[in-house]
C-alpha cells in the first residue's frame, strides 16, 4: 500500500491525474469481479482521454521526461531508505490506516523524491542547451528556492555551471 500512494502521489507531482493508477484485488475465483473492476477502469480512463490532455494535466512531452526522471529517482538512495523507515514506522505504530500512509508517503518519502526527480529533469532538460532559473522552474515545476537548493550541490561539484540565472551542464561531468 505504501509503494502504491507514493506512486500515486508521484504521478500527481508529475502532472498526472493519480486517478489513472488504480490497484484491486481480485483472486482467479472472482472472474465477474475482475471483469467489472477492468471495465470499470477502462470506462473512467476513456472518459479522462488521452494522457496529458485530463484535467489539471500538463502536456504529454513534459508527462513523458518527467516520468522518465521519476523512473531514475525512485532508484536513489534516499527516497529508497525513508521508504524503509515508513514502513518500520508504520509497523512500530501498529498503523496501517490509509491516512497514515498517505500522510507518512506526503511528508517523508514525497520530499526526497520531489527533489531526485526535479534535479534529473534539470539535467535532461539543459542537455538541450543552457536555460534561465525561471524557465528550468516552469519546465520542471518547482518553486525558485527549491530548484537554487536542488542545483547548488551540482553547481558545487561542478556539474552543472552557473552565470548570474542561467544554468549549462558541464561537458565531460
Amino acid at each position: 500500500m505504501i509503494v502504491t500512494e507514493a506512486s500515486r502521489q508521484l504521478l500527481e507531482d508529475c502532472g498526472v491525474d493519480s486517478d489513472r493508477l488504480a490497484l484491486e484485488w481480485a483472486s482467479a475465483a472472482e472472474a465477474p469481479r475482475f471483469v467489472e473492476l477492468i471495465t470499470g477502469y477502462v470506462s473512467k480512463i476513456k472518459e479522462k482521454g488521452p494522457i496529458g490532455s485530463g484535467k489539471g494535466e500538463v502536456p504529454l512531452e513534459v508527462i513523458e521526461r518527467r516520468l522518465a526522471a521519476a523512473v531514475k529517482a525512485a532508484g536513489a538512495r534516499k527516497p529508497r531508505t525513508r521508504l524503509g523507515n515508513l514502513a518500520k514506522k508504520l509497523a512500530k505504530d501498529g498503523d496501517y490506516s490509509k491516512e497514515a500512509i498517505s500522510q507518512g508517503v506526503r511528508e517523508k518519502i514525497l520530499p526526497a523524491m520531489r527533489s531526485e526527480r526535479i534535479g534529473l529533469e534539470a539535467r535532461m532538460i539543459l542537455q538541450e542547451e543552457p536555460k534561465d532559473l525561471d524557465t528550468l522552474c516552469k519546465e520542471t515545476g518547482a518553486s525558485a528556492e527549491e530548484l537554487e537548493k536542488i542545483m547548488a550541490p551540482m553547481v558545487k561539484k561542478g556539474t552543472v555551471s552557473r552565470e548570474n540565472d542561467t544554468f549549462s551542464l558541464v561537458s565531460g561531468k
